[in-house]
């Protein structure tokens, strides 16, 4: 099993009141018994005094906001930004521009694909999220290392990498088995810029 269908389970543990440790992509002991708490009670939420999240749906904070739609973004940086790096130090400037250049509390995205399909978590998906004006509450962001000079007809294979095709998918079918998601869009939809650098109604039909 990959590190990044790894962090999709720990996520979905997290989310759903269990504590599997750090979504590190590592299968350690904490998550073990996080999955062993979860088969025991049946696939069901744990019986937390938030209770963040129910079997079929995911809420964002204190009002409940119900999580029916992800929304794909891109950093808008070249293929070989911070070439060298770890995807932690990618995530971690992102984080700084977010932080020290918008005067954001956090990473504004939920979780960030860097180049060869790995995965970072950013904000926990129960959280509102900072990434489309206007339509945080109830939508989960997911942010593609890449994307500089892109248009928002250009093909995803154009900006982005196989293994990110890969794990982008696979992410959007876990999350789907936590939540029901009604859509999935990309930023260029709700305003006038290329991101996330292709049309994600046509990238979901090439699978179809």
């Amino acid at each position: 099993m990959t590190k990044a269908a790894i962090s999709l389970i720990q996520t979905g543990l997290r989310d759903l009141g269990y504590a599997p440790g750090p979504v590190d992509g590592l299968f350690g002991a904490q998550t073990n018994a996080a999955v062993r708490s979860w088969l025991s009670a049946n696939g069901t939420a744990a019986q937390t005094g938030l209770r963040p999240a129910t079997a079929a749906m995911l809420y964002q904070g204190a009002a409940r906001y119900p999580v029916e739609e992800v929304v794909v973004h891109c950093s808008a940086t070249r293929p070989n930004w911070m070439a060298g790096s770890e995807l932690a130090d990618q995530f971690a400037e992102i984080r700084r521009w977010h932080i020290q250049d918008r005067g954001w509390r956090d990473i504004g995205y939920h979780w960030v694909i860097g180049r060869d399909g790995k995965v970072m978590a950013g904000r926990p998906e129960t959280e509102i999220g900072a990434h489309v004006e206007g339509r945080n509450r109830g939508t989960i962001g997911i942010c593609l290392i890449g994307g500089h000079g892109s248009t928002e007809r250009d093909r995803f294979s154009q900006n982005f990498t196989p293994a990110q095709d890969l794990t982008l998918r696979q992410m959007l079918q876990a999350i789907g088995m936590r939540t029901q998601i009604r859509r999935i869009s990309g930023h260029n939809e709700y305003a006038a810029k290329a991101c996330p650098g292709f049309q994600v109604a046509a990238w979901l039909k090439e699978a179809a």
